[in-house]
Protein backbone atom coordinates (compact mmCIF):
# COMPACT_ATOMS: atom_id res chain seq x y z
CA UNK A 1 0.00 0.00 0.00
CA UNK A 2 1.49 3.40 -0.83
CA UNK A 3 0.93 5.47 1.99
CA UNK A 4 -1.75 8.72 1.28
CA UNK A 5 -2.50 11.84 3.98
CA UNK A 6 -3.51 15.20 3.55
CA UNK A 7 -1.08 18.47 3.99
CA UNK A 8 -2.87 20.95 6.32
CA UNK A 9 -1.97 23.94 3.75
CA UNK A 10 -5.22 22.47 2.49
CA UNK A 11 -7.33 24.06 5.20
CA UNK A 12 -5.60 27.73 5.22
CA UNK A 13 -7.49 30.31 6.91
CA UNK A 14 -10.31 27.51 7.09
CA UNK A 15 -8.78 25.48 10.42
CA UNK A 16 -6.40 25.89 12.85
CA UNK A 17 -3.50 23.83 12.59
CA UNK A 18 -4.06 22.66 16.41
CA UNK A 19 -7.40 21.15 15.36
CA UNK A 20 -6.73 19.36 12.16
CA UNK A 21 -5.08 15.98 14.19
CA UNK A 22 -8.00 15.40 15.82
CA UNK A 23 -9.99 16.15 12.55
CA UNK A 24 -7.97 13.76 10.72
CA UNK A 25 -8.00 10.70 13.51
CA UNK A 26 -11.94 10.66 12.77
CA UNK A 27 -11.47 10.39 9.17
CA UNK A 28 -8.84 7.60 9.62
CA UNK A 29 -5.94 9.68 8.05
CA UNK A 30 -2.58 8.47 9.39
CA UNK A 31 -0.02 10.60 7.73
CA UNK A 32 -0.03 14.25 7.48
CA UNK A 33 2.21 16.93 6.28
CA UNK A 34 2.09 20.07 8.66
CA UNK A 35 1.58 23.49 7.21
CA UNK A 36 3.35 26.08 9.89
CA UNK A 37 1.48 29.49 8.80
CA UNK A 38 3.12 31.74 10.96
CA UNK A 39 6.32 31.67 13.50
CA UNK A 40 3.92 31.43 15.94
CA UNK A 41 3.61 27.97 15.31
CA UNK A 42 7.22 27.42 14.95
CA UNK A 43 7.38 28.14 19.11
CA UNK A 44 8.02 24.97 21.15
CA UNK A 45 5.04 25.22 23.46
CA UNK A 46 2.86 24.90 20.54
CA UNK A 47 4.78 22.10 18.52
CA UNK A 48 4.44 20.35 21.84
CA UNK A 49 0.33 20.52 21.93
CA UNK A 50 0.90 19.75 18.27
CA UNK A 51 2.62 16.95 18.82
CA UNK A 52 0.24 15.51 21.69
CA UNK A 53 -2.63 15.74 19.75
CA UNK A 54 -1.51 13.74 16.87
CA UNK A 55 0.00 11.37 19.33
CA UNK A 56 -3.73 10.84 20.35
CA UNK A 57 -5.01 11.03 17.07
CA UNK A 58 -2.88 8.53 15.56
CA UNK A 59 -1.64 10.92 13.45
CA UNK A 60 2.31 10.41 11.78
CA UNK A 61 3.88 13.83 11.03
CA UNK A 62 5.69 13.28 7.75
CA UNK A 63 6.19 16.82 6.95
CA UNK A 64 6.84 20.50 8.27
CA UNK A 65 6.32 22.73 5.65
CA UNK A 66 6.27 26.41 6.79
CA UNK A 67 5.15 29.66 4.28
CA UNK A 68 8.37 29.98 2.78
CA UNK A 69 8.05 34.00 1.71
CA UNK A 70 8.53 34.43 5.58
CA UNK A 71 12.18 33.61 5.47
CA UNK A 72 13.04 31.55 2.65
CA UNK A 73 14.12 33.90 0.05
CA UNK A 74 16.77 34.96 2.30
CA UNK A 75 18.49 31.95 3.28
CA UNK A 76 19.89 32.14 -0.70
CA UNK A 77 21.24 36.18 -0.35
CA UNK A 78 24.03 37.20 -0.72
CA UNK A 79 24.23 39.15 1.87
CA UNK A 80 25.91 37.13 4.97
CA UNK A 81 23.46 39.41 7.83
CA UNK A 82 20.26 38.37 5.73
CA UNK A 83 21.37 34.52 5.61
CA UNK A 84 22.17 34.83 9.19
CA UNK A 85 18.40 36.16 10.57
CA UNK A 86 16.86 33.55 7.85
CA UNK A 87 18.48 30.72 9.62
CA UNK A 88 17.34 31.62 12.56
CA UNK A 89 13.80 30.82 11.13
CA UNK A 90 15.11 27.46 9.05
CA UNK A 91 16.58 26.62 12.70
CA UNK A 92 13.32 26.81 14.42
CA UNK A 93 11.25 25.03 12.13
CA UNK A 94 13.98 21.95 11.92
CA UNK A 95 13.55 21.87 15.79
CA UNK A 96 9.93 21.90 15.56
CA UNK A 97 10.22 19.11 12.79
CA UNK A 98 12.45 16.98 14.90
CA UNK A 99 9.80 17.15 17.84
CA UNK A 100 7.34 16.26 15.79
CA UNK A 101 9.12 13.38 14.14
CA UNK A 102 8.83 14.67 10.75
CA UNK A 103 11.07 13.01 7.79
CA UNK A 104 11.03 16.09 5.54
CA UNK A 105 11.41 19.86 5.35
CA UNK A 106 9.53 21.26 2.11
CA UNK A 107 11.67 24.29 0.58
CA UNK A 108 10.20 26.35 -2.16
CA UNK A 109 13.69 27.84 -2.44
CA UNK A 110 14.80 31.64 -4.09
CA UNK A 111 11.65 33.38 -5.82
CA UNK A 112 11.98 34.00 -9.49
CA UNK A 113 10.04 37.20 -10.32
CA UNK A 114 8.94 38.20 -13.63
CA UNK A 115 11.00 35.85 -15.09
CA UNK A 116 14.25 37.77 -13.56
CA UNK A 117 17.01 35.51 -11.94
CA UNK A 118 18.81 38.32 -10.27
CA UNK A 119 21.55 36.34 -7.57
CA UNK A 120 20.47 32.46 -8.70
CA UNK A 121 23.51 31.66 -10.55
CA UNK A 122 23.81 28.06 -9.50
CA UNK A 123 26.90 27.81 -8.90
CA UNK A 124 26.66 30.58 -5.80
CA UNK A 125 23.25 28.55 -4.73
CA UNK A 126 24.88 25.13 -4.60
CA UNK A 127 27.05 25.22 -1.31
CA UNK A 128 23.63 26.87 -0.12
CA UNK A 129 22.02 23.91 -0.21
CA UNK A 130 24.76 22.04 0.81
CA UNK A 131 24.75 23.82 4.29
CA UNK A 132 20.66 23.45 4.52
CA UNK A 133 20.92 19.90 3.74
CA UNK A 134 23.27 19.16 6.32
CA UNK A 135 21.32 21.52 8.55
CA UNK A 136 18.28 19.42 8.02
CA UNK A 137 20.23 16.19 8.49
CA UNK A 138 21.26 16.97 12.20
CA UNK A 139 17.70 17.41 12.68
CA UNK A 140 17.28 14.13 11.49
CA UNK A 141 15.41 15.20 8.57
CA UNK A 142 15.61 15.05 4.93
CA UNK A 143 15.62 18.83 2.53
CA UNK A 144 12.97 18.60 -0.31
CA UNK A 145 13.09 21.11 -2.74
CA UNK A 146 9.70 21.59 -4.22
CA UNK A 147 9.27 21.94 -8.06
CA UNK A 148 6.92 25.12 -7.63
CA UNK A 149 6.34 27.01 -11.05
CA UNK A 150 7.91 30.83 -9.33
CA UNK A 151 10.62 29.48 -7.60
CA UNK A 152 14.22 27.65 -8.29
CA UNK A 153 13.10 24.83 -9.58
CA UNK A 154 10.03 24.78 -12.02
CA UNK A 155 11.42 21.98 -14.72
CA UNK A 156 13.43 18.92 -13.81
CA UNK A 157 16.14 20.39 -16.18
CA UNK A 158 16.45 22.66 -13.43
CA UNK A 159 16.83 20.55 -10.63
CA UNK A 160 19.08 17.77 -12.42
CA UNK A 161 21.41 20.94 -12.81
CA UNK A 162 21.28 21.77 -9.49
CA UNK A 163 22.31 18.28 -8.53
CA UNK A 164 25.05 18.11 -10.41
CA UNK A 165 26.76 20.74 -8.97
CA UNK A 166 25.48 20.18 -4.88
CA UNK A 167 27.78 17.73 -2.98
CA UNK A 168 25.04 16.59 -0.19
CA UNK A 169 21.82 14.83 -0.17
CA UNK A 170 19.64 17.29 -2.15
CA UNK A 171 15.61 15.10 -2.28
CA UNK A 172 12.07 16.55 -3.86
CA UNK A 173 9.16 16.82 -2.96
CA UNK A 174 6.85 16.50 -6.23
CA UNK A 175 4.11 18.96 -6.77
CA UNK A 176 1.56 18.02 -9.30
CA UNK A 177 -0.54 21.31 -9.39
CA UNK A 178 2.85 23.20 -9.78
CA UNK A 179 4.38 21.10 -12.57
CA UNK A 180 1.03 21.70 -14.40
CA UNK A 181 0.89 25.36 -14.11
CA UNK A 182 4.77 25.44 -15.46
CA UNK A 183 3.45 23.82 -18.27
CA UNK A 184 5.37 20.30 -17.09
CA UNK A 185 4.25 16.54 -17.57
CA UNK A 186 4.19 15.46 -13.78
CA UNK A 187 6.04 12.69 -15.00
CA UNK A 188 9.00 13.86 -16.47
CA UNK A 189 9.72 15.27 -12.76
CA UNK A 190 9.28 11.60 -12.22
CA UNK A 191 11.45 10.44 -14.99
CA UNK A 192 14.39 13.17 -14.54
CA UNK A 193 14.42 12.68 -10.72
CA UNK A 194 12.45 10.44 -9.34
CA UNK A 195 15.48 8.28 -7.37
CA UNK A 196 15.69 12.12 -5.04
CA UNK A 197 11.91 12.26 -4.99
CA UNK A 198 10.20 11.04 -1.55
CA UNK A 199 6.88 12.93 -1.30
CA UNK A 200 4.17 14.16 -3.43
CA UNK A 201 1.30 17.08 -3.06
CA UNK A 202 -1.41 15.51 -4.67
CA UNK A 203 -4.29 17.78 -6.62
CA UNK A 204 -6.31 17.33 -9.40
CA UNK A 205 -6.82 19.04 -12.66
CA UNK A 206 -9.14 19.73 -15.33
CA UNK A 207 -9.34 21.40 -18.72
CA UNK A 208 -12.39 23.99 -18.63
CA UNK A 209 -13.11 26.27 -22.09
CA UNK A 210 -9.33 25.92 -22.48
CA UNK A 211 -8.43 26.73 -19.32
CA UNK A 212 -6.42 24.47 -16.62
CA UNK A 213 -8.34 24.91 -13.26
CA UNK A 214 -7.39 23.02 -10.57
CA UNK A 215 -10.17 20.56 -8.54
CA UNK A 216 -10.54 18.12 -6.07
CA UNK A 217 -9.77 14.43 -6.88
CA UNK A 218 -11.86 12.91 -8.77
CA UNK A 219 -13.03 15.72 -10.88
CA UNK A 220 -10.05 16.46 -12.40
CA UNK A 221 -7.91 14.10 -15.37
CA UNK A 222 -4.52 13.83 -13.25
CA UNK A 223 -3.51 10.05 -13.40
CA UNK A 224 -2.72 9.68 -9.90
CA UNK A 225 -2.09 5.73 -10.35
CA UNK A 226 0.37 6.22 -12.71
CA UNK A 227 2.80 9.00 -11.39
CA UNK A 228 2.63 6.51 -8.40
CA UNK A 229 3.36 3.86 -10.95
CA UNK A 230 6.58 5.49 -11.88
CA UNK A 231 7.46 6.87 -8.66
CA UNK A 232 7.54 2.87 -7.23
CA UNK A 233 9.85 2.24 -9.80
CA UNK A 234 11.98 4.49 -9.07
CA UNK A 235 12.11 3.11 -5.54
CA UNK A 236 9.51 5.72 -4.20
CA UNK A 237 8.35 4.82 -0.44
CA UNK A 238 6.93 8.20 0.78
CA UNK A 239 3.58 9.65 0.85
CA UNK A 240 1.49 11.11 -1.85
CA UNK A 241 -0.11 14.01 0.42
CA UNK A 242 -3.48 15.50 -1.02
CA UNK A 243 -2.72 19.29 -0.89
CA UNK A 244 -5.89 21.32 -2.02
CA UNK A 245 -6.39 25.20 -2.37
CA UNK A 246 -8.64 25.98 0.75
CA UNK A 247 -11.00 27.43 -2.29
CA UNK A 248 -11.61 24.49 -3.79
CA UNK A 249 -14.07 23.32 -0.93
CA UNK A 250 -17.07 24.36 1.38
CA UNK A 251 -16.78 21.84 3.84
CA UNK A 252 -14.75 19.79 5.19
CA UNK A 253 -16.32 16.72 4.01
CA UNK A 254 -15.77 17.68 0.70
CA UNK A 255 -12.04 17.51 1.60
CA UNK A 256 -12.70 14.20 3.09
CA UNK A 257 -13.99 12.54 0.26
CA UNK A 258 -11.73 13.95 -2.24
CA UNK A 259 -9.20 12.01 0.26
CA UNK A 260 -10.55 8.73 0.16
CA UNK A 261 -11.26 9.29 -4.07
CA UNK A 262 -7.07 9.66 -4.18
CA UNK A 263 -6.16 6.96 -1.97
CA UNK A 264 -9.04 4.94 -4.03
CA UNK A 265 -7.03 5.47 -7.43
CA UNK A 266 -3.91 5.26 -5.96
CA UNK A 267 -4.48 1.89 -3.99
CA UNK A 268 -6.83 -0.07 -5.34
CA UNK A 269 -6.55 -3.55 -7.25
CA UNK A 270 -3.11 -2.98 -5.04
CA UNK A 271 -2.14 -7.19 -6.04
CA UNK A 272 -2.22 -5.94 -10.08
CA UNK A 273 1.08 -4.05 -9.01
Amino acid sequence: MVKTGISTASFFDKLMLEDAPALFGRWGVKYAEYYLNSSYEYEPAFIEQLKQRSDDAGVRVVAVHPMSLQFEPLLFTPHPRQRADAQKGYEAVLKAGERLGADHYVMHGPVVLNGVAKNLQLERLAPIFDRLSDMAEDHGMHLTLENVSYSIMPTPEIGRSIHALIKRPLYHTLDIKQAIRAGVDPLAFVDALGEHIIAVHACDCMLSDGIKRYCLPPKGSVDFRAITDALLQKGFSGAVLLEAYSDMFDTNEELRDAFYALDRQINSQEEER
